[in-house]
C-alpha cells in the first residue's frame, strides 16, 4: 500500500498555503489590470467602499475557516499512514511544480474571468473578491497545520488530476516529516 502512496505527494500545508499567496497575488495583479483598462476616476468612491465590504466579509469569514470542517477532519483522520516519502529530491521537487503550474492556471483563469466580467460591465469590483478566497485558504492551512500539531503527524496529498477528483490524503509521523532537511543534514549530504 504505501508502494502507490510514496510517488506524487505535496505536502497539504503547503499546498493550502501557496494556493493562498497566489489567489492573492491574483487578486492584486487582476485588480490593478482592471484599473487601467476602466480607469479609477469615477470608481474611487464605489472602490473604497468595497474594499470595506471585502474586509469585513473577510473577518467574517475568518473564524470560520479557522476550524477544519468535520468531512476534512475525517479525511485526515482516516488518512493511511505510510513511514516516508521516497525519492523527495526529484519526484517531490517534479509534483510540487506540477502542482503549483496547476494551481497558478486556475488563479490565472478566474482572474481573467473577473477582469473580463468588471470589464464589461464597467465595475472594479469583482477582482477584489479574490482576497476572500485567499483569506479562507490561508486560514484553512492554518487549521491544518494545527491538526498536524495535535495529532502528531504530517499530512501528504496526491496531486490532483485536471478533472479528477483530489488526491489520496496520507499521514507521516511528525518526526519523519521533513526527508529533504534529513538528507540536507545527514553526514552523506555535508560530506559532498
Amino acid at each position: 500500500m504505501a508502494g502507490d502512496a510514496r510517488d506524487g505527494l505535496i505536502r497539504v500545508v503547503y499546498q493550502a498555503r501557496m494556493s493562498a499567496l497566489m489567489t492573492a497575488v491574483g487578486a492584486v495583479l487582476s485588480e490593478a489590470a482592471l484599473l487601467a483598462l476602466v480607469g479609477t476616476a469615477h470608481h474611487r468612491e464605489e472602490l473604497m467602499v468595497g474594499s470595506v465590504a471585502i474586509v469585513v466579509v473577510s473577518l467574517a469569514v475568518l473564524p470560520v475557516c479557522l476550524r477544519l470542517p468535520a468531512r476534512l477532519r475525517r479525511t485526515y483522520d482516516d488518512a493511511a499512514p505510510i513511514e516516508s516519502v521516497a525519492e523527495p529530491l526529484d519526484g517531490q521537487d517534479a509534483v510540487r511544480r506540477l502542482s503549483l503550474r496547476r494551481m497558478a492556471g486556475f488563479v490565472g483563469v478566474l482572474a481573467c474571468w473577473l477582469v473580463f466580467i468588471g470589464v464589461t460591465s464597467r465595475q472594479v469590483m469583482p477582482p477584489i473578491m479574490l482576497v476572500v478566497m485567499a483569506v479562507a485558504q490561508w486560514a484553512r492551512s492554518r487549521a491544518t497545520a494545527g491538526w498536524e500539531r495535535v495529532n502528531g503527524a504530517v499530512l501528504w496529498q496526491g496531486v490532483p488530476g485536471l478533472r479528477g477528483p483530489r488526491g489520496r490524503v496520507f499521514r507521516l509521523p511528525s518526526g519523519a516529516a521533513d526527508p529533504v532537511a534529513r538528507f540536507r543534514n545527514s553526514p552523506d549530504a555535508q560530506g559532498s
